[in-house]
């Protein structure tokens, strides 16, 4: 202090009472973590710096009040727990794929906005089993050993190993209306409205029933086979053929 206010080390006493205003307005373990000045008039201890200077923002700033700096300091370990997790999650990420191309493996990496299709495994009959790309999602976030997708019509989130994904296109692909209408058709679950009337397949060799389907217009109805129908919704299937001629 005599360096910064530049005065004669003879005159050090003149310093003593902002050491000790400075002493009494600071914390301290031994009493609670509470200033002298606090405990001695009951009244909360105003801080020194009534307001600092960012300079990020150009201008001065308050410093907060008491009852808001927990919830600042909060915010804060949280912000730098969130920056060293993605932080380690990318140098995990990166060592994996360093040891895969030690290794020889074909590296499959992709960034977040680009656009994929997955593998969707279908069971036939005799207990074989179909491979179907199905798609485009897109990539929201790529993580260690998977990638967080997303469905482009549903909005539906999932993760996904980087072995059941294979590149479709970039981020600049252009979702039109036919890209759409095609995505669509891809593994959505609908529900029954209900069953209309029949009919018989020579070609199947089975019932075939007119189903209506729930959010979906009469023009979209569409002949299901019986046996399929009766697995999936017996009791709908059962209700259907006692009432139907």
């Amino acid at each position: 202090m005599i360096l910064e206010y530049k005065i004669n080390h003879t005159d050090w006493p003149y310093l003593m009472p902002m050491v000790q205003a400075s002493l009494n307005h600071t914390a301290v373990s031994s009493l609670g973590n509470k200033a002298p000045v606090e405990l001695f008039t009951g009244l909360p201890c105003p801080t020194p710096l009534r307001e600092f200077y960012l300079p990020d923002a150009g201008e001065l700033k308050e410093v907060p009040e008491i009852d808001k700096i927990d919830e600042f300091l909060a915010d804060l370990r949280a912000s730098i727990q969130e920056m060293h997790r993605a932080v380690k999650d990318k140098r995990l990420k990166q060592r994996l794929l360093n040891k895969k191309r030690e290794r020889g493996e074909n590296v499959i990496n992709f960034t977040e906005g680009d656009n994929v299709l997955r593998s969707r495994v279908d069971e036939k009959s005799g207990n074989k089993l179909l491979v179907t790309w199905v798609g485009p999602y897109r990539v929201l976030r790529a993580d260690a050993h998977s990638f967080l997708i997303q469905h482009l019509i549903m909005g539906a989130e999932l993760g996904v190993h980087a072995t059941r994904l294979k590149f479709y296109a970039d981020a600049s692909l252009d979702v039109t209306e036919e890209l759409c209408e095609h995505i669509s058709s891809q593994g959505i679950v609908l529900a029954i409205e209900k069953l209309k009337e029949h009919r018989w397949n020579d070609q199947i060799r089975d019932y075939e029933v007119l189903v209506q389907w729930k959010g979906l217009e009469a023009i979209e109805d569409s002949y299901e086979p019986l046996t399929s129908l009766a697995r999936d919704v017996p009791v709908l299937v059962a209700k259907y053929v006692a009432t139907a001629d």
